[in-house]
């Protein structure tokens, strides 16, 4: 399995003529995006890999062909067939974490019966009888069976350990419809597991063990020559620090948005006026006049003074104009001298 490289396909080819050849499906997608951008045509590629029947693929591939021809055209061209969902396994390149974990799982599996099913299929199995409520089951032979569930319909065959979407044979411990089938015929689903998921196969695989080793000053000397890291060479142009991001990563600066917030100031004095707050600068009213901390009432009332003397020239301003024009309608003299009471 390769990640589309010309050249490793190509060797594979001339070195390898009978052997399956697979391409890795995130490096097909990793390329396929960089064409087509949009989160719909990630979704169906993936859907398209991991089908397991090819009606299932080909309406994949039909719903990419509705929304984009090209991407339809672009993915033919790379072999579906040798498509392969990477399998994520764990690094058992380090000899003590491989040694710890054989002896670990080695005594795990030492207290069940030899024929019993593993825990994880067991818990995928009590899964797929809850689902199996949602089938219905009619039978077509003597072990073969329908099931159908609004517009979806597939066939079992319990002698032969079949199922025609596929699941059973590819997993080895059944699907949803085979388990509505078995559960129709009243018979235990943990008898049509494959012997692979038992107890007995499960110490096989871990009856060996890794042998402790001296550190590498204790090791016998040797008459090759040592291996060697590369040589470095400068690079040109700058040197690039920051680190490289994958393509299905989100790239951008993280801001918090300022939509919605108030700045402003003296909002504390603004919220303090008039609740009894006694703090610096806020003050509280009491009958006739206010109380609060010295500077406070200071700063206040020569504010406040200030807007009474504004507001009353405004008043004088504005009766001295209505007296004008009251005195040139009416025909009369300058008023100016005497203004009218407005109050």
């Amino acid at each position: 399995m390769s990640d589309q490289h010309k050249g490793i396909i190509e060797a594979v080819k001339y070195l390898f003529p009978k052997i399956e050849h697979r391409q890795c499906a995130r490096h097909v997608l990793s390329n396929f995006k960089k064409k087509f951008h949009g989160a719909q045509y990630e979704k169906l590629c993936w859907k398209a890999c991991k089908a397991s029947t090819e009606p299932l693929f080909n309406s994949a591939m039909k719903e990419i062909q509705m929304i984009s021809p090209v991407a339809y055209v672009h993915l033919m061209g790379r072999n579906p067939n040798s498509w392969k969902k990477p399998i994520i396994s764990m690094l058992e390149d380090i000899r003590l974490y491989v040694m710890h974990r054989m002896c670990s799982l080695r005594q795990k599996g030492s207290g069940r019966r030899q024929f019993d099913v593993c825990p994880n299929i067991r818990l995928a199995i009590n899964e797929l009888k809850i689902q199996q409520r949602y089938w219905q089951v009619l039978p077509s032979g003597l072990n073969t069976f329908e099931t159908r569930s609004l517009g979806e319909s597939y066939g079992v065959d319990l002698e032969k350990k079949t199922c025609t979407c596929r699941i059973w044979q590819m997993n080895g411990y059944g699907c949803v419809h085979s388990v509505a089938a078995i559960s129709y015929v009243n018979r235990d689903v943990e008898a049509f597991v494959d012997p692979l998921y038992r107890a007995c196969i499960y110490m096989n695989t871990y009856k060996y063990s890794i042998g402790s080793m001296n550190r590498s000053a204790m090791w016998p000397p040797t008459d090759y020559i040592p291996p060697l890291p590369p040589l470095k060479r400068k690079m040109p142009g700058r040197p690039i620090i920051k680190r490289k991001r994958g393509s299905t990563e989100v790239s951008g600066l993280h801001r918090v948005s300022k939509a919605g917030k108030k700045m402003g100031k003296g909002q504390r004095g603004e919220k303090g006026k008039g609740e009894g707050d006694t703090g610096s600068g806020i003050g509280f009213k009491t009958g006739e006049g206010e109380c609060g901390s010295t500077s406070g009432v200071t700063k206040k009332n020569g504010k406040e003074g200030g807007t009474l003397k504004l507001r009353k020239k405004s008043e004088r301003i504005l009766k001295k104009k209505l007296a004008k024009k009251v005195a040139g309608k009416n025909g009369e003299g300058d008023t100016s001298s005497k203004p009218m009471d407005l109050d």
